[in-house]
């Protein structure tokens, strides 16, 4: 809505404050699409939750938390519009097309010659408080040699293209349910 008022000095304290917003590209868009059409009411009822939790744990519990499981590094998804598919398409679609600034992605180039990926927590002076998908650094300003903060998100793109359609099937239902569920049996 604050886009609408088409005031670039606007625009760009929204930037700054939010994070970048753009439309998904064409491709990602049919993607979206085609997804869609197989996620209808009757296949989501019939999604395996447990299976659905156990993926979910493989793949997004490193960088996002549910049920207050899982990582810190993305946002937590409890509270989230999980309940709406479009919004989870979108996002596991395209997840760079809205990208808020707490979670921008930043590369560090260190002065000892490493490279650090990930997220900056906090701020000081003297300091930036860095996530990285495995660890938290404390960062001193002085031994960085060069900062560079992406519009991109540190998810991984072709998430829904490296799963077979009813893994898809089962983490968007369990996404979408609205308690814990158990996890399935061992074998």
């Amino acid at each position: 809505q604050i886009r609408g008022f088409n005031d670039a000095a606007l625009s760009a304290q929204l930037t700054k404050a939010w994070g970048e917003l753009r439309e998904p590209a064409a491709d990602k868009k049919a993607l979206i699409a085609k997804v869609k059409t197989r996620l209808t009411p009757d296949a989501l009822a019939k999604a395996d939750l447990g299976t659905g939790r156990v993926l979910f744990s493989a793949v997004c519990a490193s960088c996002h938390r549910l049920y207050g499981q899982g990582g810190d590094i993305a946002p937590d998804l409890t509270g989230a519009g999980r309940d709406n598919l479009d919004y989870l398409l979108e996002n596991i679609g395209d997840p760079s097309a809205v990208v808020n600034a707490d979670f921008r992605m930043s590369v560090l180039n260190l002065k000892d010659g490493r490279v650090l990926s990930g997220v900056i927590k906090a701020r000081t002076a003297q300091t930036l408080t860095f996530k990285t998908v495995t660890e938290t650094l404390t960062v001193s300003r002085s031994d960085i040699a060069s900062h560079q903060e992406s519009a991109l998100s540190m998810m991984p793109e072709g998430l829904l293209e490296a799963l077979p359609p009813e893994q898809v099937r089962d983490l968007i239902a369990y996404l979408m349910h609205k308690t814990q569920v158990p996890l399935p049996a061992a074998n």
